[in-house]
Parts: C-alpha cells; sequence; structure tokens
C-alpha cells in the first residue's frame, strides 16, 4: 500500500498530518513577524521611522503594538530622566558658582590679616568687616537654598491663617527703612481696602513682602520711591510693590523668577543677594493658588502683583 492510499484509509493519520502541517506553516509566520518585529523595534530605538513617535492605542493586541508602545514609554522615561540629570547638573553648577564668590571674598580678607601681623587697627577693623558681610551673604544664601529645595521638593508646606495684611505691611516698611535710608528712598503705602484681613501663611507672605521691597530698594535710584499699595476686588486684596528704579529689559522679564537668574549678573553678586528670592516668592504665591506677575520698563521702574484670598 502507498502511503497516500494508507493517509486516505487513516483518517486519523490525515489530521495528525494536518496538524503538524499548520502548526509548522504557523511557526514560519511567527518567525517571520517576529523577525519584522525586531527589525522595527531598532528601527524605533535608532529613530529611523517618525511614525513611531505617534500615539499609540492602549488595547491594541497586535505584538508589534505592544513592543512598540513598550519601547515609546522607556524612550520618554530616559528622556526624563536626562532632563532631570541636567537640571540637577545646572543646580549643583549654579549653587558651586554662588558659594564661590563670598567664600573666595572671606579667604581674601583672612589671608590678608594673617599676612600682615603690622596691620593698623583701622585696616584690621576694615577687613574684618567686609569678611563678616560675606558671612552673612554666605548664611543667606544656605538658607534661601534650604527653603527653596523644601518647597520644589513638597517637603515645606503653608499654614493658613487669618491676619491683617495692613498690618503686616507696615512691619515690612519698618525693616526696609535703614536699607532705603542709604539711597534716600522714600517708601510709601496705599490702602483702598476696608477689610483687611486675608487667609494666607502669615511668615511666608511676609518674606515675599521683604524680598519684593528689598529688591525694589536694591534697584531703586536714589531719592525715588517704593510704594505698596492694597487693593479690594470682593473676594481677594490685590499687594502690589511699586517703584520707579532702573526697571528689567524684556528679554529678562520672563526669566526673572527662574532660579540664579540676574539681569545683571556682575552687578547683582557685587551688591548682594542669593538669586534666589524672586524665585522663593514664586513658590510662596503659588503654594496660595496664586500667581506673581511682573510689569517693568527699563528707565521707569517695576510692579510686582499677587492676590490673596480675604478672610471670610
Amino acid at each position: 500500500m502507498s502511503l497516500a492510499q494508507y493517509i486516505i484509509t487513516h483518517p486519523l493519520t490525515l489530521a495528525a498530518l494536518s496538524f503538524a502541517l499548520g502548526i509548522g506553516i504557523s511557526t514560519l509566520v511567527w518567525k517571520a513577524r517576529k523577525r519584522k518585529v525586531l527589525k522595527n523595534l531598532e528601527r524605533l530605538i535608532s529613530n529611523e521611522e517618525a511614525d513611531y513617535e505617534t500615539t499609540i492605542n492602549p488595547k491594541a493586541k497586535d505584538i508589534e503594538d505592544g513592543f512598540r508602545t513598550l519601547f515609546v514609554a522607556r524612550k520618554q522615561e530616559l528622556q526624563r530622566l536626562q532632563q532631570l540629570e541636567t537640571y540637577r547638573r545646572d543646580y549643583l553648577g549654579n549653587v558651586a558658582h554662588e558659594l564661590k564668590t563670598p567664600l573666595f571674598s572671606i579667604q581674601g580678607y583672612i589671608d590678608a590679616v594673617i599676612d600682615d601681623p603690622e596691620m593698623s587697627q583701622k585696616q584690621l577693623q576694615t577687613f574684618l568687616k567686609k569678611a563678616n558681610k560675606n558671612v552673612d551673604r554666605l548664611g543667606q544664601l544656605v538658607n534661601d537654598l534650604d527653603a527653596i529645595t523644601k518647597y520644589e521638593s513638597g517637603v515645606l508646606h503653608i499654614e493658613m491663617h487669618p491676619f491683617n495684611i495692613l498690618e503686616l505691611i507696615k512691619e515690612v516698611i519698618e525693616e526696609l527703612e535703614i536699607q532705603a535710608a542709604q539711597k534716600e528712598i522714600r517708601i510709601l503705602f496705599q490702602s483702598k481696602s476696608d477689610n483687611n484681613l486675608v487667609f494666607a501663611d502669615r511668615k511666608r507672605i511676609r518674606q515675599v513682602l521683604v524680598n519684593l521691597g528689598y529688591n525694589s530698594i536694591k534697584y531703586g535710584i536714589n531719592k525715588g520711591t517704593t510704594n505698596f499699595k492694597i487693593f479690594d476686588t470682593g473676594t481677594k486684596l490685590i499687594i502690589e510693590v511699586v517703584d520707579n528704579g532702573i526697571g528689567i529689559p524684556q528679554d529678562s522679564v520672563g526669566r526673572i523668577f527662574e532660579r540664579f537668574y540676574r539681569v545683571d549678573a556682575h552687578r547683582n553678586r557685587e551688591t548682594g543677594g542669593s538669586g534666589l528670592g524672586l524665585s522663593i516668592c514664586k513658590h510662596i504665591i503659588e503654594a496660595h493658588g496664586e500667581q506673581i506677575k511682573v510689569m517693568s520698563t527699563v528707565g521707569a521702574g517695576s510692579s510686582f502683583t499677587f492676590a490673596l484670598s480675604k478672610s471670610v
């Protein structure tokens, strides 16, 4: 009996052969598809096909779509990690740069005193005062770094309570009078509200007002003005700090709330400051669910504005 006749007369054998043939064909198809998948994955990794960057249907059952979705997700994760690494590197670089200036100044004054044992008492006092000034600046920088790190990581939380914003502004003005007197700047105050109670974190808002007032004086003109204003919108109070100082160039207005950003880096480091004050202000106001805004014209002055909810 021939093989063909045997297969015909034995149905089970025919079924077995058909099954084996089906398995063989399926295996060949799978291997071919697998090669295609791997080839496409290689193209995906090397960015040869832009179509792989489009949104993939997460419900797709096709294995190629599954692999594609997985790799796109991994690429996005890798890009995010690379961005975080860039952020970390830039942050550490900025911190090192900011710490270097006061440290080198302190070291220079101390070395000068050590190298000249016959230095006059007057000169000695001058150098020690300058060294101490840089120590204060270094302490401010460390405190600001600690604060902004906590804000950005979400560790530092605000404590909301009702308080009188008018009384707080008066306290801040008294604190700033010494700095203002050095440049003969007048600090003014205007309120167009009968109810000055707000619901906010008094300590943090005080920090915002001090930073804005200090910057206003720092970049103000001699015999100029710094004006604190309060406006009532019904449900909120608008606080504005206005000056007639040197102003901010338009190409820098959008960046002044960035960490360590300085409009005039050399001048700013000479006059002190950590370069973090406005960034801290931004974080504090945003933690209150509001935004701080700035308008400025070079040679005419600047205006910083933010809102706070009124206490019911």
